[in-house]
């Protein structure tokens, strides 16, 4: 099944992009913390442009260390189960990098 490409972004596909990039964010610092790094999470974001708007990256910190979450747009606002288990590995994998 291919994904949809989004041709047309709207306010709304804007919205949900900024709401599902702050849960990856959070889910990074909450699981950082748990893991025991103990600091604040700071982060950068590089969006793609253009028709399939590309790689979205988006740059973890700590005092001590960085992560990147290289995804999709299509993969961060997708709902489907492949889209959603892509996202929580590159979480898992930040929070690994980052503990």
């Amino acid at each position: 099944m291919d994904k949809p490409q989004f041709t047309q972004f709207t306010v709304e596909m804007a919205q949900e992009f900024h709401r599902r990039m702050a849960a990856i964010i959070d889910a990074v610092q909450a699981g950082s913390w748990q893991s025991g790094a103990h600091d604040l999470l700071g982060y950068v974001t590089d969006y793609g442009s253009g028709q399939k708007r590309g790689l979205q990256t988006l740059i973890l910190k700590t005092r001590n260390r960085s992560a990147y979450i290289r995804l999709q747009l299509d993969t961060i606002l997708g709902d489907a189960p492949r889209d959603r288990q892509r996202v929580d590995e590159a979480v898992a994998s930040a929070i690994n990098e980052l503990s």
